[in-house]
């Protein structure tokens, strides 16, 4: 599934001025849904600058029997970082289960850092992109398999 990277920040800045959290587009078979996330201050490292950090997963409504795969794409432009910092433990891998909630990678935007988080239960099948590599709308940075779908 292609999703038009100008479409998702025109939505994206609509949400930011609207004030709302979560909006979904439903275009004939395919579903994007976007999620503005305000991560929690409970156990962060003082290092990252707390803001909200607009993220979305793009997903395909799963026809019965059909696979459960999605795809985590950036929201914006940024930098993409795996863990809290250099030589620091990933916070996912490939194969790593993650819950509703968890942190999946830190976007850097325009010097400020922000979590990301799972949306929902899942398993990282594919971490599509590199450590500190440029990211942009839309781009495609995991390939996950939904939990208890």
């Amino acid at each position: 599934m292609t999703i038009d990277p100008k479409r998702a920040e025109e939505l994206m800045a609509r949400m930011q001025k609207l004030g709302i959290a979560e909006l979904e587009v439903r275009q004939g078979a395919e579903r994007y849904r976007l999620v503005r996330y305000t991560p929690s201050s409970e156990g962060e490292e003082t290092a990252l600058r707390h803001e909200a950090a607009p993220s979305f997963m793009v997903t395909e409504t799963p026809a019965e029997g059909a696979s459960t795969t999605r795809i985590v794409a950036a929201s914006m432009h940024g930098v993409f970082y795996q863990a809290a910092g250099p030589g620091q433990t990933p916070f996912v891998n490939e194969g790593t289960t993650v819950q509703e909630g968890d942190t999946l990678y830190i976007l850097e935007v325009m010097k400020t850092l922000s979590r990301v988080e799972a949306e929902f239960p899942c398993r990282i099948i594919e971490i599509m992109v590199r450590d500190g590599q440029p990211v942009e709308p839309g781009m495609p940075l995991f390939t996950v398999e939904a939990a208890n779908a």
